[in-house]
């Protein structure tokens, strides 16, 4: 062996040592449910929630009405009424509206520069909110459906919170992905109002086609429906989540 080869280091040696740069210099992937926690205990829910007053108002206005159209409604159900078609349009309204609140607030009072610039985009705390709300709706829209079954004696209530959850996580997983295409606030608001009107059209064509539709779908189908698109929804959050820090991120150094 000549002093050449005693200069040379290790082969074995280099690449335990490039192993250990690398597994120290990148960084490993946060746990989905980490991140929004760190979230939540970074910015805490004043901030994620900072239009309160907002989602107060829009919550009362929405389950005020939600109790006057019980109140109103006759004693006795008939197909003509439809109430399985009237829950599958509202199930969803007061989550889209909270949903939309950040993005209106926003382009009204042109705030969106300075959220680029922050840790935090709009879409991320947008998404994080979602999340919540979607239970808040769910256990809203349950309450709801309870307090027809007090008012109406012919109503099924396993069939109505299918109907009823069926439809807020189908809106739900749809926004997201809304979300994502359609970047302008106008875009987006079309969007809701199309989940409205698609849903109206059925009720005006041929209620009681509809209400028998609605109610002759097996349990089973809502629960797979249900179950599948609760899944997506969680994955496309995720996605939509960790893809925006990374988008907010490009677009505050180029700029």
């Amino acid at each position: 062996m000549n002093k050449g080869d005693e200069l040379l280091p290790d082969l074995n040696r280099v690449k335990c040592e490039i192993n250990q740069i690398v597994s120290k210099g990148v960084r490993r992937p946060e746990p989905f449910f980490k991140l929004l926690y760190k979230l939540y205990k970074q910015i805490g829910l004043r901030f994620v929630f900072r239009d309160a007053r907002a989602v107060s108002i829009a919550v009362l206005m929405v389950t005020s009405l939600m109790v006057f159209l019980i109140i109103t409604q006759q004693e006795q159900i008939n197909f003509a009424q439809n109430p399985y078609g009237i829950i599958m349009i509202s199930s969803p309204i007061l989550y889209g509206v909270l949903s939309l609140l950040p993005f209106l607030s926003s382009e009204f009072l042109s705030t969106v520069e300075v959220e680029m610039a922050c840790k935090y985009t709009l879409e991320q705390l947008a998404v994080f909110r979602m999340l919540l709300f979607s239970i808040c709706c769910f256990l809203l829209n349950t309450l709801w459906v309870l307090l027809m079954l007090v008012k109406f004696s012919s109503f099924h209530f396993v069939q109505a919170l299918m109907v009823s959850t069926t439809s807020l996580l189908l809106f739900a997983l749809l926004f997201l992905y809304a979300l994502t295409w359609l970047r302008s606030v106008f875009s987006r608001l079309l969007f809701f109002i199309g989940w409205i009107s698609i849903n109206a059209v059925p009720i005006l064509i041929d209620s009681s086609l509809y209400q028998r539709l609605l109610i002759t779908i097996p349990w089973g189908v809502y629960l797979i429906i249900i179950s599948v698109t609760f899944l997506l929804y969680l994955k496309k959050i995720k996605l939509v989540f960790i893809q925006d820090r990374s988008r907010g991120a490009i677009i505050y150094v180029n700029n």
